[in-house]
């Protein structure tokens, strides 16, 4: 009886060991903050957090495009226009960089809208894909009606200054709800890194 106490107590002291051991190198997981302040919303008598609004714009291929394309879909959103020498080249350059990354994941998806929609048609949008190697239906560059454009940048992402739309350096991490969960500088490869990063713990959520 003795013998068989003492390895019951044996027993019970490995196993509670090793729960410790496992515990300490467990990670916790990883989550992103919300970005915006909740409100209320009416349909689910509740509050929520902040969330893209819809549109309906015209991408590359010149097929219409609107939020139900990206619905249960994460994806990363910037401004810029076609003929920007600068700030918008490197930008997208770093984007191409992200997408590679994520280039056979259909949970994944990109949007650039133009700011200069009146200049950037369809073709003009085409060449410019293909010159960053746009992935087809991945990475969307929409064009449109710029009241809409507008729209989105002010009530969805806050970039409008004043009256006018402006291309911007950020890049924002929007979840598979609608909902943004980061903000990058899209012209330093440190902040791409980090989106790379917070795109993997948005894919972790799900599993």
């Amino acid at each position: 009886m003795e013998h068989t106490l003492k390895k019951m107590n044996a027993l019970f002291l490995f196993g509670i060991t090793t729960l410790c051991l496992f515990s300490c190198h467990v990670k916790p997981r990883q989550t992103l903050p919300y970005y915006g302040s909740r409100h209320y919303d009416s349909i689910t008598n509740d509050t929520v957090y902040h969330h893209v609004t819809n549109f309906k714009l015209t991408d590359q291929f010149g097929q219409t495009v609107t939020q139900d394309t990206f619905k249960n879909k994460i994806f990363a959103a910037n401004f810029f226009f076609a003929a920007c020498p600068s700030v918008c080249r490197i930008m997208n350059k770093e984007l191409e960089r992200v997408e590679k990354q994520f280039a056979s994941n259909p949970e994944v998806k990109f949007i650039s809208y133009s700011v200069t929609p009146e200049q950037d048609s369809v073709p003009v949008l085409a060449a410019y894909a293909k010159s960053h190697d746009a992935v087809p239906f991945q990475w969307y560059f929409l064009t449109g009606d710029k009241d809409e454009i507008v729209k989105q940048a002010h009530v969805s992402y806050n970039l409008v200054f004043g009256n006018y739309l402006v291309h911007s350096q950020n890049i924002t991490l929007v979840d598979k709800k609608g909902h943004i969960r980061g903000v990058y500088c899209g012209t330093l490869t440190t902040e791409m890194d980090r989106l790379i990063k917070d795109i993997q713990i948005l894919l972790a959520d799900d599993q």
